[in-house]
């Protein structure tokens, strides 16, 4: 498999975007639940897409897979970045200077493996990862993502300490805010109108570290030109409410602005809204099963 993704690395990015593209498009209009998902999760946020749209969401998800090979197996960062050095990073110096480190949260959005490989050229960044079940894919993953500054943390115990020691040291950690946690991890908060359930690991890391919060993501450029970067802070000040449930609408309100800047680049064919075992059912639906019958 290695060697697979080293083949296909040394593809130009334009070639992998095209393959991408094409096989995105293909497989969304394969029968089946993915695409029903992802048409109707991307109506869910912009009813008014149109047909054209919704093809280009699915060929930004066949590009995003073709990016991973891209970047897994080079020991740099070779595509073009705009913003990234100009903007991104001197931005996140700033905050990482006036705090214990920098929450980044870098939702399915855009490209997301480029941030955390371009961030280590500069400074040190742990990043989250859930981890396979598979003992050798788990560490084929993390062994392939690993590089000089760049830390991989499992979405474990010993992932989350090793979070907590990252920001406790100055340094950046990144997360990606929009995987759906296990049951008791969470709260459910407004997604684009729609009860999602979101991580509470954020709000802890921020109340452990005092670290502010902030939200990147690159967006991908036509014809493989490469990434402009773009940030939003949580709140304007990094900081989020002390309450968890608060603090989970703020972070989905946070991705929802980044989402807003390139709608067809994320990545509409995930289950965001599912109900994890343990969760419980959102507020409103749980109010509404309680109530009495008519009958």
């Amino acid at each position: 498999m290695t060697f697979l993704f080293w083949l296909i690395s040394r593809l130009p990015l334009r070639v992998l975007h095209a393959v991408g593209g094409a096989l995105g498009l293909f497989v969304a209009r394969l029968p089946g639940r993915y695409g029903q998902r992802l048409k109707e999760n991307f109506l869910t946020a912009f009813p008014d897409a149109t047909d054209e749209m919704l093809a280009e969401a699915a060929r930004s998800t066949g590009r995003m897979i073709m990016e991973m090979p891209y970047f897994w197996s080079r020991k740099r960062v070779t595509a073009p970045l705009f913003g990234f050095n100009e903007f991104l990073w001197p931005e996140l110096d700033r905050l990482q200077k006036q705090a214990n480190g920098v929450i980044i949260l870098t939702p399915h959005l855009g490209c997301f493996e480029v941030l955390p490989q371009s961030h280590a050229e500069v400074r040190p960044v742990t990043a989250l990862f859930k981890p396979p079940h598979q003992p050798w894919l788990r560490d084929w993953i993390e062994r392939m993502r690993t590089r000089p500054n760049l830390y991989m943390a499992p979405a474990t115990p010993r992932g989350v300490r090793m979070l907590v020691k990252a920001l406790k040291r100055g340094e950046a950690v990144g997360i990606l805010p929009d995987q759906v946690p296990s049951g008791g991890e969470g709260n459910w908060a407004p997604f684009f109108g729609k009860p999602a359930y979101t991580m509470a690991l954020v709000h802890r890391l921020q109340q452990l570290t005092n670290a502010p919060v902030v939200g990147i993501f690159a967006e991908r450029l036509p014809h493989g030109q490469g990434y402009r970067g773009h940030l939003r802070i949580v709140n304007v000040n990094g900081r989020l409410p002390e309450d968890p449930a608060e603090a989970a609408v703020a972070i989905n309100e946070c991705v929802q602005d980044l989402v807003a800047m390139a709608p067809t680049q994320y990545l509409w064919g995930y289950n965001r809204y599912k109900q994890p075992a343990g969760a419980g059912l959102p507020p409103q639906a749980a109010a509404a099963s309680s109530e009495p019958s008519n009958s």
